[in-house]
């Protein structure tokens, strides 16, 4: 149970006191311990630059629940139309070392692009060849957490100042929407979680506090840090029944 070992624990005694010693190793026990304790809900985040300010959100949001611990695995930069060294090695990584409870997973802001598939084959973006050879590496992404007890809820992607982005964002959410369903996950939707009255790009808007502040980034694409515990928050508000429906 404990991380400190007897040659730990040996090292300990020859570099200090017997006092230093022995609340050294009583820190590091307790951290063992917490570490492991099983009341505490471990929540993994995978995905891009967007998985990455919805990771912080959540450590923000979460600060004071000791029921959460948030870890965050992202890569900024990362595609699922670029190298499985982006995508999936990350999670196969994670799930050879270490353990979470819920997996939260944004993909798609740098997807909007062609791509080669495991044949060397050229798919070009928006094609029907495009299309299920994304789907099949989204797959990839689910069966792994499935197979490592892993409970899944994966983002899709909001809507954007860009009409084009926009309508590319649909597309792709649209292959997650269908494909996390088959695996059992839960797909989160933040197409309008920040819009105007008529469902249109804002970038401003109530906070968490209700209080009204620039939620969207410059470039039109990313949220603030406001507005990624926006995003936090209705990821925890979806946990309740993540846990109650055993998915």
């Amino acid at each position: 149970m404990f991380a400190i070992g007897w040659l730990s624990l040996w090292r300990c005694v020859r570099s200090g006191g017997i006092a230093a010693t022995l609340l050294f190793c009583f820190v590091c026990a307790a951290a063992a311990f917490a570490d492991e304790d099983a009341t505490v809900q471990r929540l993994v985040v995978f995905g891009d630059s967007q998985a990455q300010g919805i990771a912080g959100g959540l450590q923000r949001v979460m600060i004071d629940d000791a029921r959460y611990r948030v870890l965050n695995r992202t890569h900024p930069g990362a595609a699922i139309v670029h190298s499985d060294s982006e995508w999936l090695a990350p999670i196969q990584n994670f799930l050879g070392r270490e353990k979470a409870d819920i997996a939260v997973v944004m993909f798609g802001a740098n997807d909007r692009l062609d791509m080669r598939d495991e044949d060397g084959h050229y798919l070009h973006f928006r094609t029907d060849e495009w299309r299920a050879g994304y789907a099949k590496r989204i797959d990839k992404i689910l069966a792994a957490l499935a197979a490592g007890g892993i409970k899944m809820i994966w983002c899709g992607n909001p809507i954007a100042r860009s009409a084009t982005y926009t309508a590319d964002m649909g597309y792709i959410n649209d292959i997650y929407a269908g494909e996390v369903a088959h695996y059992g996950g839960a797909f989160l939707p933040l197409w309008t979680l920040i819009a105007d009255p008529q469902g249109q790009f804002t970038a401003y808007g109530p906070d968490r506090n209700g209080v009204t502040e620039r939620l969207r980034n410059d470039d039109g694409i990313h949220f603030t840090a406001a507005g990624y515990e926006l995003i936090a928050e209705r990821v925890v508000s979806m946990l309740p029944s993540l846990q109650a429906n055993g998915r």
